[in-house]
């Protein structure tokens, strides 16, 4: 999706909401310089994630993906590296080893709460998942593709209170 800066914001935060989870997406901002040089910004979607830092404060288990803000921070260092090509083909081995581990997270199962349900992991279990795959595929093991697509119940989205009414005429 190709929108003005705002419009992105905004959509990016909505399609992130309705999958109830703000950590889910992230926005691009591409531009060009003066001088032609193109100038690109990743973020990850703004929602607020404040409720899941006041529960982790109060000691309470908290399950957040950081899919969008991995994908924006991946994206960024892949673009420094473009703009400074010293080291590019490590840092680009680097980054897509993360985003491997991070998508094989989800893809067996292993994602957190917001996305997979009850059965999900907390954050710190879903990071500790990630950083072992990781540490796998940068010795060089062969990981195993996912047997089969996981399917997660949808349960939590049919539960959610939808206006499709006031949606449709949003769109």
């Amino acid at each position: 999706m190709a929108c003005h800066n705002y419009d992105g914001d905004m959509l990016t935060d909505e399609v992130a909401q309705v999958h109830r989870s703000p950590g889910f997406i992230t926005s691009n901002l591409v531009g060009k310089s003066q001088d032609g040089c193109l100038i690109k910004e990743f973020e990850a979607s703004h929602g607020t994630v404040a409720d899941l830092w006041h529960a982790h404060q109060r000691g309470e288990e908290t399950s957040m993906n950081p899919l969008g803000m991995v994908v924006a921070l991946l994206g960024a260092m892949d673009h420094a590296a473009v703009l400074n090509p010293e080291g590019k083909d490590a840092i680009f081995k680097y980054t897509q080893a993360c985003k491997d581990a991070v998508y094989y997270a989800f893809q067996t199962g292993h994602g957190t709460r917001d996305l997979c349900g009850p059965s999900g992991l907390t954050t710190e279990q879903f990071v500790d998942f990630v950083a072992d795959n990781l540490a796998k595929r940068l010795k060089g093991e062969v990981i195993p593709p996912p047997s089969a697509p996981v399917v997660t119940s949808s349960k939590r989205v049919d539960e959610a209170e939808i206006d499709d009414k006031a949606m449709k005429a949003f769109f």
